[in-house]
């Protein structure tokens, strides 16, 4: 069949998206400058499109992006009552990352999928390789050092990031019809694994734990057999973590010691970083007796526990660790403050319609469940969902999830 030269046009600006998008999740674990140059570049493509409002019509029958539309909604709102707008304004130009999952669902097809996940897998590896380099002290970097070998976002995104791409590649090796293939998705396995352990992010070694758990369960059918395989895993993976890291080593015996201190009932149980973050989840619960529904509003979320430490005298709390605590290290936490138990219900929305997508393909749908669960353990000790590497990796895989449920992609992957 000959192709018009308006089918040509078209052709060519998808494949351009896709070229784009691929650049996009190569670039996302080792640029910001990168992340947002191409979020901004994507953005303004799929905003120029001549049929910009069919598109758009057509988004608003995904159930995902219309929570992902009613929570930044909410957070907008808010400002209205919230006593510190320049912080509220700050941290809502955040989320504009969030942008890239329309031209993604969009124009990506189920078929496009496997590259795009590939070209991110490419560009942690580049991460690791230089993070390797520098915890052997081959090289340096100017944010990392061998105790902290992280070389483009801190150690709890990064720890993330590793926990999620190790918990991939797993899932992968029980998917992958060629052995060889196998081999290889478990030895880069093994290699991320280890990586994860090299690093300080015991935020993203607490989400392998779940992860580790929820692959078992979702690719080994006999449950008992799956148990039993992921507890002798997960045994030699963080014995062997701890006789060979000293950098792991190190946190598990300061992570022993803060429990051991925190629960001596001593007044300065509190003043280690997990304590100041106990406070602060402490204070916070108060903080939600007085504005249950719709919260202090964006950006008023720290003032408000300041002046509640001030308003109580609460004399225990007053110490720098936790009274100057730069926010939550939750984001169910936070939210619940910054925009009351609505805002906090529209964000767990947003996982609960990604979780019910419907995605024929087994190994996506399996990774969809991963990815949530990492993702939601991690902001449990962490804002991830404010911050530009982590939002960046949700909208991309979110695009992910999204495209791959949707009929027409799944219909021209068959074709």
């Amino acid at each position: 069949m000959i192709l018009s030269k308006k089918s040509i046009k078209e052709i060519s600006f998808d494949h351009y998206i896709l070229y784009l998008m691929i650049a996009y999740a190569f670039i996302l674990p080792i640029s910001r400058a990168g992340i947002s140059i191409l979020t901004a570049i994507l953005s303004l493509m799929w905003l120029f499109d001549k049929n910009l409002k069919e598109r758009f019509l057509s988004l608003l029958n995904i159930k995902v992006i219309v929570a992902l539309f009613a929570f930044i909604g909410v957070l907008i709102l808010s400002l209205i009552w919230s006593t510190n707008l320049e912080e509220g304004l700050h941290t809502l130009r955040r989320y504009w990352y969030l942008l890239i999952i329309l031209p993604f669902v969009s124009y990506i097809k189920a078929s496009d999928i496997a590259k795009i996940i590939s070209a991110f897998l490419l560009g942690m590896a580049i991460s690791e390789i230089i993070s390797y380099g520098v915890f052997f002290e081959l090289w340096s970097t100017k944010h990392s050092s061998p105790n902290d070998p992280t070389p483009f976002m801190n150690h709890l995104q990064y720890s993330m990031f590793l926990a999620f791409v190790s918990l991939l590649l797993l899932n992968r090796v029980f998917f992958s019809q060629n052995n060889l293939h196998k081999i290889g998705y478990f030895l880069y396995f093994l290699f991320t694994t280890s990586n994860l352990f090299i690093n300080g992010g015991r935020t993203g070694q607490v989400a392998f734990i779940v992860g580790i758990v929820t692959v078992g369960l979702l690719n080994i059918k006999h449950k008992l057999l799956a148990v039993g395989v992921i507890i002798v895993l997960s045994i030699a993976i963080f014995s062997s973590a701890y006789q060979f890291s000293h950098v792991f080593q190190a946190r598990a015996n300061q992570t022993f010691s803060t429990i051991k201190k925190f629960t001596s009932q001593n007044d300065n149980r509190f003043q280690t970083s997990f304590g100041a973050r106990v406070a602060s989840w402490t204070v916070a619960t108060k903080l939600l007796q007085d504005n249950p529904i719709l919260g202090t509003g964006l950006g008023s979320e720290m003032d408000a526990l300041k002046e509640k430490i001030d308003t109580k005298n609460i004399k225990l709390f007053k110490h720098p660790l936790i009274y100057n605590i730069v926010n939550y290290h939750n984001d169910y936490i936070s939210y619940t403050v910054s925009v009351g138990v609505v805002g906090l219900i529209l964000y767990l929305s947003i996982f609960i319609t990604i979780a019910m997508l419907k995605i024929q393909n087994r190994e996506i749908n399996n990774l969809k469940y991963i990815f949530i669960a990492v993702f939601m353990t991690s902001t449990m000790f962490e804002q991830m969902f404010s911050a530009q590497f982590p939002i960046a990796l949700f909208a991309l895989f979110s695009g992910i999830f999204i495209s791959s449920s949707i009929t027409r992609n799944n219909t021209d992957e068959k074709n």
